[in-house]
């Protein structure tokens, strides 16, 4: 079996193929960030039209690279939501078009599920087997939430046991690198800094807590205190790199962000490992899950309990096909294909539908 992925949600426009054993024959991206770099954030228009023009480049290119004809792929994948509504319609009638002309299954996968499997990937080599029970925390710049993951593929259920209340972590890297005078985006640049720097007491970044106890994160109070912090030190200055205070602040908000991921993690770990065959697995997902301090973090905290600790290859942690092709090889078992003339592209789409 050989499934063709499309990934198109947002700013990055991917193709993969991958084969029924999940190895990944191609898996091709096509990123948008220095289009949308001098607006410092993605604008939905010029992301639909960068979709477009790439889509069928890249086809080409990623059944070149596998060395496969288009007669050859059994199933097409693509993302149907939750993303930008003009960006998921481009990959979405391009799938439509693939499948309906090839007389082939489309499945319509949802993204944030696409990054809930994608630890499972490997560069080479066949997939690793999903377990029948994990936890996942993703992390990108639109989700932080940690889902449990349980059952098999003809069963499988996802359940939300989180969500964040305000902003997602990487949405935060991004405003928050925007005001000390990072380029966008923000995550790798505050990532790359703070390799250098140490945190320092000078800022003062307190977990959150709600008065309901929820686990649910909250990060605009760290953003705003972070932003504060950035202009009071005029870090967008070159001397604020010279002198280490760049180094410092960008040490400092990264491990906040951390501390709070880590306590949730935490928290909803004691509330499930009781449980009759509890997750013996924690994965980590989304282009948040690219960050060194977030993996040493998770990495010590299954370590601490005897857990199994699976973190994405890096390529596999920002949107790409690969990941959608995977998601749909777990449903297939669950009759994931469908009718390709009635797949629907939509901005929001819970897990699990």
């Amino acid at each position: 079996m050989l499934i063709l992925g499309i990934e198109t949600s947002c700013d990055e426009t991917s193709v993969a193929i991958i084969d029924g054993e999940g190895s990944v024959r191609a898996n091709l991206v096509s990123s948008q960030i220095e289009r949308h770099r001098p607006f410092g954030g993605v604008v939905p228009e010029i992301a639909s039209r960068e979709h477009l023009e790439q889509m069928l480049p890249l086809t080409v290119e990623a059944l070149g690279k596998a060395g496969v004809g288009l007669d050859q792929i059994d199933l097409i994948a693509v993302t149907a939501g939750p993303g930008l509504i003009g960006s998921l319609l481009v990959g979405v009638a391009a799938a439509q078009g693939i499948a309906y002309g090839r007389g082939i299954g489309l499945a319509g996968i949802n993204h944030l599920e696409g990054h809930i499997f994608s630890p499972y990937l490997r560069k080479t080599g066949s997939a690793t087997a999903v377990p029948s029970r994990f936890l996942c925390l993703v992390v990108s710049g639109g989700h932080s939430s940690i889902y449990d993951v349980r059952g098999r593929p003809e069963d499988r259920q996802i359940v939300m046991k989180n969500r964040t209340r305000d902003d997602a972590a990487g949405e935060v890297f991004d405003k928050v690198a925007k005001f000390a005078g990072l380029q966008y985006p923000g995550g790798p640049e505050v990532d790359k800094y703070a390799s250098s720097g140490s945190v320092d007491a000078r800022y003062d970044f307190p977990i959150p807590r709600f008065k309901d106890d929820s686990a649910d994160f909250s990060f605009s109070g760290l953003k705003a205190n972070a932003i504060r912090a950035a202009r009071s030190e005029d870090l967008n200055r070159p001397g604020a790199v010279r002198d280490g205070r760049m180094a410092d602040f960008c040490a400092s908000f990264q491990s906040a962000i951390c501390d709070q991921l880590i306590d949730r993690l935490g928290r909803i770990w004691d509330e499930v490992k009781g449980e009759d065959e509890g997750p013996a697995e924690i994965a980590v997902a989304g282009g948040v899950a690219a960050n060194s301090e977030l993996r040493k973090r998770v990495t010590s905290f299954c370590e601490e309990r005897n857990l199994i600790v699976r973190l994405p290859d890096r390529e596999f942690c920002t949107d790409n096909g690969a990941m959608i092709a995977f998601a749909a090889l777990q449903s297939i078992e669950a009759g994931g294909a469908t009718d390709p003339r009635r797949l629907a592209a939509r901005s929001r789409m819970a897990v699990g539908r």
